[in-house]
């Protein structure tokens, strides 16, 4: 396993690894993802790349990337503490549950139809 992640490793593109440093290195306790497109001096049509990127680096390239939108910590972070990953997950999770629920009104609504 730990050779197949160094071939992951040896692939990241430029792209992944600028991302990656902004998320590991910014300043505050998060970045937003209005900050690193300004950062990378890019316009707002790359929103969907940088989240694709973002995906890519934690599932492909395993690398504990978190985010929240609260207000005590509004963005992308890097997960260094179990409090870290513990954010991470609620915020996961709440998105999961949002999407749940648009998905069952969905199928709700189409039977009534």
């Amino acid at each position: 396993m730990a050779q197949q992640m160094l071939e992951l490793n040896a692939k990241m593109s430029q792209e992944h690894l600028d991302v990656l440093n902004l998320i590991k290195n910014c300043k505050n306790n998060a970045i937003t993802r209005k900050e690193i497109v300004a950062k990378l001096e890019k316009d707002i049509s790359y929103y969907r790349q940088l989240n694709h990127i973002i995906n890519e680096l934690i599932v492909m390239f395993n690398e504990p990337i978190g985010s929240s939108s609260s207000i005590y910590r509004n963005g992308y972070f890097y997960c260094r503490t179990k409090e870290d990953y513990m954010l991470a997950k609620k915020s996961l999770n709440s998105r999961i549950e949002s999407v749940s629920e648009r998905v069952q009104a969905l199928e709700k609504i189409q039977k009534s139809k």
